[in-house]
């Protein structure tokens, strides 16, 4: 028979039943069955691939360096194998060298996928934007992780999930990673009680007028009822200003400080306690809520802003204080019967001003802002510039919940 006329039939011969049993163990193995089996020589086969011997033989032996697709693909489809199995198999026949470069193509492009190197870069948590072996050692000691693939094991966050992720949807999934990653570390032992926040939330007030330990104070507080709170700081293009995770059944609160603002970090506590206090089951059943960026869980924030709010300076007390807004000792005379910190009043004022169009006052009043660093100084502890997460809980231990 006409040898091309033979390798058209053969062509026609093969069928799904003709595929690989999956007993073989290389490409090579597949390929001499293949022939025994339909009784027809290594040249034939090179005749019907239409391929030199040298290019069959580098696939079949692993020896080729650099191997022409097309050709790995018509060979997989004259052995009937489908495409998952073929690359499983040519994969595994490359000399070591080439493997570890497969390997390491493979983590650069998981770290550009899920990482945003320059802002990460930016905000002081790598030190390079280029070297991607020591990006990927920072994250690795960082997160405690036995690979960078282990990043995105945990599906903690499912409102992150899609395929392509913008910058700012990678920064907020490694703030939220981070934070997570830090309350599980934690363990908080201390079982949570409903009853005793609702108590505690009413004796928070007069700690806003202790400028450098009153934070520390009231996050020890509230560790003791089982809620543990942590400040993490703001990342670059996030607009985070606070979040509630509920983690092993235990309410968590992380803090950052997005406007720099004194007043804005209690705000945000109270605004996050009232998310404990009425939103516990729908924020357990998806792990975290961000307040700042958008509602992904379609939490009623504004319930949580006016408790918030009316916990601070209610709308009767606002309305006579805002008539003495530039008398300072009369402000001042004001928040210390009303055990609040002056700031959190100028800072309502400025924000009903502006809500109302009446005028921006941010700048005029921003004076009156107590220096975020020292009222911080005590429980900030920047996760971003320590080696691990758990070298970070480890000082929130010893330093901040006395363990």
């Amino acid at each position: 028979m006409d040898e091309n006329i033979f390798l058209n039939e053969f062509y026609k011969m093969l069928s799904p039943a003709d595929a690989w049993d999956g007993e073989a163990n290389s490409i090579k193995e597949i390929f001499e069955a293949r022939l025994t089996k339909h009784g027809i020589t290594q040249n034939q086969a090179e005749k019907l691939l239409n391929m030199q011997k040298r290019s069959l033989e580098g696939i079949l032996d692993g020896s080729a360096k650099r191997v022409d697709v097309i050709n790995l693909l018509k060979l997989g489809q004259f052995l009937g194998l489908e495409i998952s199995a073929l690359l499983k198999l040519f994969i595994h026949d490359l000399p070591q060298d080439i493997v570890v470069e497969l390997e390491d193509a493979k983590k650069k492009s998981f770290i550009l996928s899920n990482f945003d190197i320059k802002n990460l870069a930016k905000s002081g948590f790598l030190n390079t934007k280029t070297d991607f072996n020591e990006i990927e050692r920072r994250i690795v000691d960082f997160f405690g992780l036995k690979s960078i693939f282990h990043y995105s094991n945990k599906q903690i966050i499912p409102a992150f999930s899609k395929t392509k992720k913008s910058e700012s949807t990678l920064m907020r999934e490694f703030w939220v990673r981070s934070a997570y990653a830090h309350f599980e570390s934690l363990k908080n032992p201390n079982m949570y009680d409903r009853k005793q926040l609702v108590d505690l939330i009413g004796k928070i007030r007069p700690y806003t007028l202790n400028l450098a330990g009153g934070l520390k104070t009231v996050a020890q507080a509230l560790y003791n009822i089982g809620v543990t709170v942590l400040y993490q700081p703001h990342l670059s293009t996030t607009h985070v200003r606070g979040a509630t995770f509920v983690i092993n059944g235990q309410p968590c609160i992380a803090l950052t400080d997005l406007n720099k603002n004194y007043a804005t970090i209690w705000f945000a506590l109270l605004h996050e306690l009232h998310h404990v206090l009425y939103d516990y089951d729908e924020i357990q059943n998806n792990v975290f809520h961000l307040t700042g960026e958008v509602d992904l869980f379609l939490l009623q924030e504004h319930k949580a802003d006016e408790f918030s709010r009316n916990y601070f300076l209610p709308a009767d007390r606002a309305k006579f204080i805002y008539k003495y807004i530039d008398n300072q000792l009369i402000v001042g005379n004001f928040a210390q019967e009303n055990q609040v910190h002056p700031s959190l009043i100028y800072n309502f004022y400025c924000w009903d001003m502006d809500a109302a169009g009446k005028g921006n006052y941010w700048a005029k009043y921003k004076h009156h802002q107590p220096d975020i660093k020292l009222a911080l100084k005590d429980i900030n502890v920047d996760p971003f510039d320590k080696k691990s997460v758990d070298q970070t809980v480890q000082y929130l231990k010893e330093h901040i919940f006395n363990i």
